[in-house]
């Protein structure tokens, strides 16, 4: 099997994964529309469910990089389904499950979850390095690890801490610090 086809073959169902995390998300977006006379917003919901989605942008996009590979084995394989694993599941959990006919409390579910949301937040950055290590076998350079290591102290301190100012402000800036990684770390594979 040439390179290219075992990433295809390999891709499928990570693929697949987070493309459920996208439905998870957007069937939480389409719930919020439904039950809007019902609803109560809280804004660090909405602003975690945008990180949610690039997570799964940025992660599905870094996959790309894998395309050339040719010595797949199971551990690799595992690493990266892991990743996917914990992506749906943080998408899963940012919203509460609802019936048209139900109100939606966001800050409630919020709160209620939030230690599902950041632990699952913290397992994913986690895995990051480990990636790297078991499917490149390299350790991520030092700004790469800084930008983890950010997130990291910063998703545990939200699962922590119940204040509401808090999450007010550190949601947003998770928000602006991952958008700012993704702008430094990701590399840019088009037209080669």
């Amino acid at each position: 099997m040439e390179a290219s086809e075992a990433f295809l073959y390999l891709a499928v169902l990570t693929s697949i994964i987070l493309g459920l995390a996208i439905q998870q998300v957007l069937l939480g977006y389409r719930d919020l529309i439904l039950t809007r006379s019902k609803t109560r917003l809280y804004g660090p919901v909405l602003v975690w469910s945008v990180i949610v989605l690039l997570i799964v942008a940025q992660n599905w996009w870094e996959s790309f990089g894998l395309a050339g590979r040719n010595d797949w084995n199971f551990f690799a394989f595992g690493m990266i389904l892991l990743q996917a694993t914990i992506i749906y599941m943080i998408a899963a959990v940012t919203f509460p499950r609802s019936e048209a006919a139900e109100s939606i409390d966001l800050r409630d579910h919020y709160y209620r979850e939030k230690r599902a949301i950041y632990g699952l937040a913290v397992a994913y950055v986690v895995s990051s390095p480990l990636r790297a290590l078991i499917v490149d076998g390299t350790i991520l350079p030092p700004i790469d690890l800084g930008f983890h290591a950010l997130f990291l102290i910063a998703f545990a301190l939200l699962g922590w801490v119940d204040r509401p100012i808090v999450h007010r402000l550190l949601v947003p800036a998770i928000l602006l610090a991952f958008v700012g990684y993704i702008a430094l770390m990701t590399p840019v594979l088009i037209g080669g």
